[in-house]
């Protein structure tokens, strides 16, 4: 019964501090920004020695690495700032999902679509990407448009 107890107590105390229990460190932007030349440095030695375009790379590198930005803490982290990494999200995602739907309707899939052909369609890992840099933008926007006001 006593280990209850703890385990309620210690539900209760994440709740409290639910806003600082659910982003990493604001150092964490470092290695996010690494990622980010990582990507950019890889994929260009790619392209440079193979002559692959390969996007997978890129969009995975990138994925992680903005993941790393915008989940991590703002140096001065409170409810304003949660507040407005929530709008981001809230405009990305969907803005992120017409857009990879867009691309894959027109750009990717030009036949019929009961012919029989294989149809190429946006990965997993580039669409998150689009939707982590919309989400990102967004964030540092808000926060820009907000701190001149």
């Amino acid at each position: 019964m006593l280990y209850i107890y703890r385990l309620v107590d210690q539900i209760s105390f994440l709740m409290a501090n639910r806003y600082s229990s659910l982003f990493f460190s604001h150092r964490l932007k470092i290695i996010g920004l690494l990622l980010l030349i990582w990507a950019v440095i890889s994929f260009l030695i790619r392209h440079s020695k193979y002559a692959i375009w390969d996007f997978e790379l890129l969009c995975g590198l990138i994925c992680w690495g903005l993941c790393f930005i915008f989940f991590a803490r703002e140096k001065v982290d409170d409810e304003r700032i949660h507040h407005l990494k929530f709008r981001a999200l809230a405009w990305a995602v969907p803005l992120g999902l017409f857009l990879t739907h867009l691309v894959n309707y027109f750009y990717l899939n030009q036949g019929e679509p009961d012919s029989g052909k294989y149809t190429r369609s946006i990965s997993a890992y580039s669409s998150i990407a689009m939707i982590l840099t919309i989400a990102v933008g967004t964030f540092y926007f808000l926060k820009f448009k907000e701190n001149r006001i």
